[in-house]
């Protein structure tokens, strides 16, 4: 007999069901429930509240910048010893921040002012203390 050389059947078979597995694998770890992409996207919205939270303790710091400096152009009223903070105040405040902040409202209610942004996430304020609202 000739000693033939060359790929049999069954080398051929078991190359393709590795190759599938690989294959089922890697789809599995690109698209997955902890995968990449979802991982990538839970990235993505953790950036954009930091940010808008970031633009939002800016603009307080500004607030109080300009207050100590006896500056009063930016809507801030001092009651009872408290230093409080108005939504148009924040919001004017923002806009000198972040001009592209995309702001959507800046509203108020008994204790905290909500910031919305044009990216459906909202930065709760309080309104006495300046602090964000978790």
């Amino acid at each position: 007999m000739r000693n033939q050389r060359g790929i049999t059947l069954i080398a051929l078979v078991i190359t393709i069901i590795v190759l599938l597995i690989l294959a089922g694998v890697s789809i599995a770890m690109l698209t997955g429930q902890n995968g990449i992409l979802t991982r990538a996207n839970q990235a993505g919205t953790a950036t954009n509240t930091a940010s808008n939270e970031e633009i939002v303790k800016l603009a307080i710091s500004n607030i109080l910048t300009e207050y100590y400096a006896g500056n009063s152009t930016l809507n801030i009223t001092n009651t009872t010893g408290e230093l409080r903070i108005t939504p148009d105040g924040l919001e004017e405040a923002i806009r000198q921040v972040s001009p592209d902040a995309a702001l959507t409202s800046v509203t108020s209610d008994s204790t905290n002012i909500v910031v919305k942004f044009s990216d459906n996430q909202e930065v709760k304020v309080n309104s006495t203390t300046g602090a964000i609202v978790k």
